[in-house]
């Protein structure tokens, strides 16, 4: 999946020298960061859980009735990644650059070919585009898009961590909401009724639900209930 980040954008919040500091309601903790903050978001590699990421692709061994393959030896099972119960997760770099993680089951010799499984509930069409864009990978073709995320998603995920930020850093909703959409944007209406001042505090509460977990539901296609 593509990803995200808050500074594909340089963005300036102009405060007072000494702003009110924001309220993180309950943002602080003692706990160590799975990556390293000073990671490009380009350069993370996290590695998700197959239960949140409906986007893992699942190798397991080919019964025996299948042909063994001879694609399996390019995908790269010594990246950087761990080992658990479950098996050996890893991330394997697609021929265009992108990313996409792969759970190599336990038990899968390396010299047993592959098969990739894909489960008929709701999310084996997640696991089964991401099968597609592996194959797609593995011969040559070209790559599918990543679906889960339209173009226009990723657009207001990204300013949602913008604002988000600013307003975590102590810039008020107007100083955001200049440097999202511009200050010249801001003076065709009074700011207190603005549509402008209502879609940053909607971008900020959206930033909140994000960081507080709900940045998981980027990992699966949302689907009707």
């Amino acid at each position: 999946m593509e990803t995200i980040s808050a500074t594909s954008r340089p963005l300036s919040w102009n405060r007072t020298p000494t702003p009110q500091q924001p309220r993180r309601r309950g943002l602080d903790g003692g706990c160590d960061f799975l990556l390293s903050p000073a990671l490009d978001a380009k350069e993370a590699a996290p590695i998700w859980a197959p239960t949140v990421n409906t986007g893992v692709v699942l190798l397991t061994a080919p019964p025996a009735i299948l042909p063994k393959d001879d694609t399996s030896q390019y995908i790269d099972a010594q990246a950087p990644g761990q080992s658990d119960a479950q098996g050996s997760h890893f991330v394997h770099t697609l021929t265009n650059g992108e990313r996409l993680q792969i759970l190599r089951l336990g038990g899968l010799g390396a010299d047993e070919g592959t098969a990739a499984v894909i489960p008929l509930g709701p999310e084996g069409f997640d696991r089964l585009e991401a099968v597609a864009r592996l194959l797609s990978s593995l011969h040559g073709r070209s790559i599918p898009a990543d679906t889960r995320l339209t173009k226009q998603q990723r657009q207001r995920a990204r300013r949602m961590l913008q604002a988000v930020d600013g307003r975590l850093s102590g810039a008020s909703y107007r100083e955001i909401a200049a440097a999202l959409f511009g200050a010249s944007d801001l003076a065709d209406e009074p700011w207190k009724t603005s549509s402008r001042r209502f879609a940053t505090m909607d971008l900020v509460r959206g930033g909140l639900a994000m960081i507080a977990g709900g940045y998981r539901r980027l990992l699966s296609h949302r689907r009707r209930r």
